[in-house]
């Protein structure tokens, strides 16, 4: 797990995956005024939703969960921005944040990841943005239940950890060959 220690940032950007204790995390940040603005990546269309709103259980018309509870943490709506469409995998959502960025690049950006995520996450935008005069730093969310201590204790925290490592390594190869990535 990465925590850097960061007193303050221009932008926090969530990253996709987990968008309740990621949002979460970027409204503590905002509330505690340690970021300007949050930076938001869409989660991708549940295949499940339409069927849903037929059953009365979702509401399509609303705006996406994380703005609604940033919004309604005292997050002012102008603060949030939402890339325009969701985008798969690590290396190509630091691509696109960096294409979203070029003509307003802040002096510093935090990135908002899960915690067992976090490694890769910071080495893939740390890469991508080698070239721009940008602080990076990285932001597990406290609110993801993920032990990193007892990743052993779980099935789950040891099937996450499991599946970290050659996500790692992929990435690692495709920053280092230059592919597109996911």
């Amino acid at each position: 797990m990465v925590q850097d220690q960061f007193a303050s940032a221009d932008l926090a950007l969530v990253l996709s995956g987990s968008p309740v204790s990621r949002t979460l995390a970027a409204r503590d940040l905002y509330l505690q005024d340690r970021i300007g603005r949050i930076l938001i990546i869409p989660e991708p269309k549940d295949p499940t939703e339409d069927e849903l709103a037929k059953l009365g259980l979702v509401n399509l018309a609303l705006p996406p969960m994380s703005q609604r509870l940033l919004v309604a943490s005292g997050v002012p709506a102008e603060r949030v921005a939402f890339l325009p469409e969701p985008v798969d995998g690590t290396i190509r959502e630091a691509r696109r944040v960096r294409r979203f960025l070029m003509d307003r690049m802040p002096k510093s950006l935090v990135i908002i990841t899960s915690k067992f995520a976090s490694r890769r996450a910071c080495v893939a935008f740390r890469h991508i943005f080698r070239q721009d005069r940008l602080q990076i730093s990285c932001y597990a969310t406290p609110y993801d239940p993920f032990a990193p201590e007892r990743w052993w204790s779980s099935p789950r925290n040891a099937l996450y950890v499991l599946m970290e490592y050659p996500k790692f390594l992929v990435n690692g190869l495709q920053l280092a060959l230059g592919c597109e990535g996911g």
